[in-house]
């Protein structure tokens, strides 16, 4: 039988797979920590485990992708997230 008391919904379980907290954390991350190609991105959610990050310029992708071991150690470090990758897109069509 169906209750009818409203259930509380729980943001972190989601069809979709994204992640509510961990996706604070990795924006507060990047907020603290300044990269040179900081300014150019776009912090996404986290789905899965996986950090999606914007930008518009394929430079800052091919950077990030270069750093991605070592973004991903330093963000385990400092915000006990452990993340599987990064996954950059290019936005505005230049793909």
């Amino acid at each position: 039988m169906e209750s009818k008391h409203p259930t509380k919904i729980n943001a972190e379980t989601n069809d979709l797979g994204i992640s509510f907290s961990k996706s604070k954390k990795i924006e507060k991350y990047f907020s603290k920590n300044k990269y040179k190609w900081s300014k150019e991105i776009s912090i996404g959610p986290v789905l899965k485990n996986k950090a999606i990050i914007y930008t518009e310029s394929s430079r800052v992708k091919d950077l990030i992708q270069l750093e991605e071991q070592k973004i991903l150690i330093d963000i385990e470090k400092k915000s006990e997230i452990k993340l599987i990758s990064i996954d950059v897109q290019i936005l505005n069509n230049q793909q």
